[in-house]
């Protein structure tokens, strides 16, 4: 094992490693540095991605619900129409069916006066 070299440097400054070897230590420390920077510029671009994707998953559901709901009024609608065409069919047949009674009802009394006429017209011929 090698004894650590001591030197100084332009400074003047007391160093344990080589010129070489502190030039190469001082370059690491500024690519290490430079390094933390560009992950921390990283980190907040996907802090913001993450955000934004977030924002726009909310808003995806709300606009989600909202259709569902719309889907289920129209649904609901359709479903009330249909109860509505039922219940008019239905007091159709009713009103069609006391018209034919009225209808039978009437010429029932037609012949009843015509034979009340016939009977009044024999009485008052006598």
């Amino acid at each position: 094992m090698d004894m650590p070299e001591i030197t100084f440097d332009d400074n003047n400054n007391v160093r344990v490693l080589s010129t070489a070897n502190m030039k190469h230590t001082e370059e690491l420390e500024m690519e290490s540095k430079l390094f933390v920077q560009q992950i921390g510029d990283f980190k907040t671009k996907v802090t913001d991605l993450v955000a934004t994707l977030s924002k726009q998953g909310e808003r995806i559901e709300k606009e989600k619900l909202r259709a569902i709901g719309q889907r289920n009024k129209v649904d609901g609608e359709v479903e009330d129409m249909q109860r509505q065409q039922i219940a008019l069919q239905g007091a159709v047949a009713e009103k069609r069916a006391e018209l034919e009674r009225f209808q039978l009802q009437n010429q029932s009394l037609e012949k009843v006066e015509a034979e009340q006429v016939a009977m009044i017209e024999k009485l008052q011929n006598q």
